[in-house]
């Protein structure tokens, strides 16, 4: 369906009838629930040294957390990798998991991803060293989702991945927000892989890495080799994540591939206006 036929709010509420259609609100928690795969959000954390503001790090990470607590269904679990443990009162929580990382933060911008991924593999690591079986999402730690995401997810048939067709995206400094087709082309939110526990890494070192998938890197190019390694996809058409952007410290626009104009226009399609309706969706908001 093309974004100019509905509002951002109505492709939003769209989950909303979607879920009821199933009536799974009322399966949560129950025996068939609970064989379904959890979810583990993977966090890797900007180092301090190469941040230009912590503070505001530290403040997106709160309001990432604060979205995925806020879900219905809690079969999830996060696990954070990073340099500098942030000193907010969510990492008190007993479903965030912090791991401090050993390796040398990247010296600039340039190693910004290597950076990310190599975290990544410290949780994936860690995930298998406690025999996790279940849906794998890396998750940057600005990125917000939808108070019905983990619900909707563990409601679907189980797949080797969950692939997000669309998503929203949200210009905070000029307060603007809107849906993009091809979501997962653009923004590294946007997947979920199915990983038994021995195929999660045996350490961070690229030579003890068990799977093909778990080497994956390129978001955009994803739906290529999951059909090269012979893996099941879904694909997700309602918009249940949001990329954040023009915040201050966001890589893509320390790298100058975006700037504080990003808008909808870009994408043709149309922009609405942030507003507190649009972060309820997200539960982003202050307590």
């Amino acid at each position: 369906m093309s974004n100019t036929l509905f509002s951002l709010k109505e492709q939003l509420n769209q989950v909303e009838e979607f879920l009821k259609g199933l009536g799974h609100e009322a399966s949560i928690n129950s025996d068939e629930d609970k064989q379904k795969p959890e979810i583990v959000f993977a966090i890797s954390l900007k180092s301090k040294k190469v941040s230009r503001d912590w503070e505001r790090v530290q403040n997106n990470l709160s309001k990432t957390l604060r979205s995925i607590f806020n879900n219905t269904d809690q079969k999830f679990r996060i696990i954070i990798a990073g340099h500098k443990k942030p000193c907010i009162e969510e990492l008190n929580d007993e479903r965030v998991t912090w791991l401090s990382v050993k390796f040398p933060p990247p010296l600039n911008s340039v190693g910004f991803t290597s950076d990310k991924y190599r975290k990544r593999k410290v949780i994936g690591a860690y995930l298998r060293k406690h025999g996790f079986s279940g849906y794998f999402m890396p998750l940057d730690a600005d990125d917000w989702i939808h108070y019905r995401f983990v619900e909707y997810i563990r409601s679907l048939p189980v797949s080797d991945a969950f692939i997000l067709n669309k998503g929203c995206m949200v210009n905070v400094f000029q307060r603007e927000a809107w849906v993009r087709d091809g979501f997962f082309t653009g923004c590294g939110s946007s997947a979920l892989f199915y990983f038994s526990s021995e195929k999660l890494p045996d350490t961070s070192i690229e030579k003890d890495l068990q799977t093909e998938l778990f080497k994956w890197r390129h978001h955009g190019k994803v739906l290529q080799y999951l059909r090269k390694i012979n893996k099941s996809y879904t694909m997700v058409d309602y918009p249940l994540v949001t990329w954040v952007l023009a915040h201050g410290d966001n890589n893509s626009m320390i790298k100058k591939k975006m700037n504080n104009q990003i808008s909808a226009e870009r994408f043709n399609t149309v922009g609405e206006k942030l507003e507190e309706w649009f972060c309820e969706y997200f539960r982003i908001l202050d307590k």
